[in-house]
């Protein structure tokens, strides 16, 4: 009963933390920027805003996708909110980032065709990352249910916590990586021809998938202690957060083929290098 309560708090506060996530993105980009920036809960104006306009659509099948986008990237983080398989919730969020290219490419513009392809690149290039980030934390703790993370992996796995850095530029649609949704390029891309409640839901998804990614990330730390172990979780995140401001304002985008390559070789060479020095570790090979 406790962890069920547990874990809808969590698919409640979750979402409006990810919000003020965003709101602290938007001022510390203004910051760097030498501007005043919009008001910290700005995402969740910009949100009610979207819902409060009028439905439209090009076709049924563009509001098809963007409710199974919406629908599975909430599934994937309620599958971790509430102690479930990694694994599961990290395929199910995959396919949540299929539905949204797919909605791109069901209309006929062709800013939402490049997007929908440069979605899928961006999938090719941090999920192998994610998925095996997810497999080392899984190894480690003898259990890929997140529920059953207790020990604090932090000094065990830092190099696949740092490989996490281009998967976290890419889902907040950050410099160098913001391929997909490039707004000096295709006006957004996988989201153009989407409007009012309709891309409010995709916005809302795509908390979700923050949601998700983070939660990821807070897996590396645990402590005894709850409080420490909520004020480690937090800070790592927003030391993440601040690092993808700092990068996104201080790079310029990258092509398509950089950006695949990069993140491929960056993510997966160091989990790798992680997995054989915890495997020496453990298996004593170095002696």
């Amino acid at each position: 009963m406790t962890d069920a309560i547990t874990g809808l708090a969590m698919l409640i506060a979750v979402p409006l933390l990810i919000g003020l996530l965003l709101g602290i993105d938007r001022r510390l980009t203004a910051r760097m920027q030498n501007r005043v920036g919009p008001p910290l809960l700005q995402p969740f104006y910009d949100l009610w805003k979207l819902f409060g306009k009028e439905r439209r659509a090009v076709n049924q099948a563009q509001v098809s996708f963007a409710a199974a986008s919406v629908l599975l990237q909430f599934t994937a983080f309620a599958v971790f909110a509430t102690g479930g398989d990694l694994l599961v919730a990290f395929f199910v969020s995959g396919a949540g980032n299929l539905a949204l290219a797919l909605g791109a490419f069901s209309s006929r513009s062709a800013y939402g065709q490049l997007g929908g392809q440069r979605e899928l690149l961006q999938v090719l290039a941090y999920e192998p990352v994610l998925f095996l980030v997810i497999f080392i934390l899984g190894w480690q703790n003898g259990s890929f249910l997140s529920d059953a993370f207790g020990e604090n992996l932090l000094y065990l796995l830092p190099l696949a916590l740092i490989a996490m850095v281009p998967v976290v530029l890419i889902t907040m649609q950050k410099s160098p990586f913001d391929i997909a949704t490039a707004h000096q390029e295709i006006v957004s891309g996988v989201y153009v021809e989407y409007s009012g409640t309709y891309l409010g839901l995709l916005k809302l998804g795509h908390w979700f998938e923050l949601a998700f990614v983070f939660g990821i990330i807070t897996l590396f730390f645990s402590a005894d202690d709850i409080v420490i172990s909520l004020l480690g979780k937090s800070l790592i995140v927003l030391v993440f957060v601040f690092l993808a401001v700092l990068i996104d304002n201080s790079t310029a985008r990258t092509t398509r083929g950089d950006m695949v390559f990069k993140t491929l070789a960056f993510g997966l060479g160091l989990t790798i290098i992680n997995l054989v020095l915890l495997w020496i570790d453990v298996s004593g090979a170095i002696w």
